[in-house]
């Protein structure tokens, strides 16, 4: 799930990135054909960048904000009851990410049922001949739209004059393939649904391919003036769904003002020139920044068990330079089996490719319901919570300096650590081809029996 939200936040920046660009340099012009191109293959490429791979071309990692270490180098919480039920419990990340992906399902569904809508429209609806084109009639008052190769409209709604700019409006969407655009972009939303720039730059793209449409219109002599009291006199008129190509759609105040603008000077070309290096931009941002080999900050805490009410509340308080000793005594940070040469170099924070357990965190669960007990005297005085333990897989996958970076009481830290010095060894993490000591926190969740 770490990788899923480390690509969700790069995607998500690559829109922004993209979207700001767009409204900079590219919002107002008039070159329709140009911006169409620049929307559809910013948006996809927005999303599609960080699962591109230019380690073969570039020594660097992608860049690892504080945000995603933290969660690159932080293993699921591990829950323990004092009944010997072991479990991973579910965390707030966990329902956040189930939460996501049911509205997500649905916005994809919604997709399915139009599309399927537009298709039981093209097996039931009467079918006649119109200017040499196949048409589909739709029911009184709907707006005619297109989909694909299919064009829908009511012949006995409009005027002779009328159906000879729809049809050619229509003709425009269809030859020009954009229910292409519309399609991909709604799918492009259900997945980023969450980021409100993606939404404006599916406005953004939705408007322009009329732009283009009312372009052709008006490129095939028909009268601007007569098209535009046209648009007004069917302002009322709904489409059946969103993912079609419709006459009339939102935005005409729009459409009317840019068919009277002022035709963009060539020179206005020269801004779609920097969309190539926007992109190499962002590919290279993500490659180049490697992670930092800073140890994290450390949390020099301890606890003690507050017995004055009936509950037990457990505080934390800074540590004495002599509890500290006893501390990482009892932790024992290194173990005597790693070569003395290995512990010298510096650990990592997040990696290229990151250590891994042997068969995954499912064998990682296992190896812990079975390795960690409730301590006894823990359980008696009534103590829950979590112990957060750090530790590092050695360039050889060896786990060592394990240590206590928040303790709940010694019994409950002392058997977290004892477990986790007996991991067996991991497989080595990965950075600029060669292995590299790793660090990784750790929660262990002790909880009782509700009674």
């Amino acid at each position: 799930m770490d990788a899923i939200i480390l690509y969700f936040i790069q995607a998500n920046l690559g829109i922004l990135v993209f979207y700001l660009f767009y409204r900079l340099l590219l919002h107002k012009d008039t070159f329709f054909k140009q911006k169409r191109m620049t929307l559809f293959f910013g948006i996809i490429f927005s999303t599609l960048y960080p699962l591109i791979d230019l380690s073969s071309f570039i020594q660097g990692s992608k860049p690892i904000v504080a945000f995603t270490q933290s969660l690159s180098t932080s293993l699921p919480e591990f829950l323990i009851s004092e009944n010997g039920l072991y479990k991973e419990s579910m965390t707030n990340q966990d329902l956040l990410f189930i939460l996501y992906f049911v509205i997500t399902t649905l916005f994809l569904i919604r997709i399915i049922r139009q599309v399927l809508s537009v298709f039981q429209l093209v097996l039931n609806g009467k079918k006649q001949k119109l200017d040499d084109q196949t048409i589909i009639q739709l029911p009184t008052k709907s707006a005619s739209f297109s989909f694909f190769g299919w064009i829908f409209i009511n012949p006995d709604e409009h005027s002779s004059a009328d159906l000879e700019e729809i049809l050619q409006h229509e003709k425009a969407h269809v030859r020009q393939f954009h229910s292409i655009d519309v399609l991909c972009t709604e799918i492009v939303c259900s997945f980023f649904w969450i980021n409100p720039f993606i939404w404006l730059l599916k406005n953004h793209l939705r408007a322009n391919l009329e732009y283009l449409a009312d372009n052709d219109v008006l490129h095939s002599g028909f009268d601007l003036k007569s098209y535009q009291y046209h648009l007004l006199r069917l302002s009322y008129q709904q489409a059946p769904n969103q993912i079609n190509n419709g006459f009339n759609v939102s935005q005409l105040k729009n459409r009317i003002v840019m068919m009277n603008k002022k035709k963009t000077s060539l020179a206005g070309l020269c801004n779609y020139a920097f969309i190539l290096p926007l992109f190499v931009m962002i590919l290279l941002t993500s490659y180049a920044c490697k992670p930092k080999n800073d140890k994290p900050a450390e949390v020099k805490t301890t606890t003690k068990v507050d017995t004055t009410k009936t509950t037990i509340k457990v505080v934390n308080v800074p540590m004495t330079e002599e509890q500290l000793v006893g501390v990482e005594e009892e932790n024992a940070l290194s173990s005597p089996d790693i070569p003395k040469k290995e512990l010298t170099d510096e650990p990592l924070v997040g990696v290229e490719q990151m250590p891994e357990f042997p068969g995954g965190e499912p064998a990682l669960m296992k190896f812990l319901s079975k390795n960690v007990h409730y301590p006894a005297s823990a359980s008696e005085m009534g103590i829950e919570g979590r112990v957060y333990l750090r530790f590092v897989v050695s360039k050889t996958g060896i786990v060592s300096q394990v240590e206590v970076i928040r303790g709940l009481n010694t019994a409950c830290d002392k058997e977290a650590v004892r477990v986790v010095k007996m991991m067996p060894k991991w497989i080595p993490g990965r950075q600029n081809g060669r292995n590299v000591p790793v660090y990784f926190t750790l929660p262990i969740n002790y909880q009782l029996k509700k009674r």
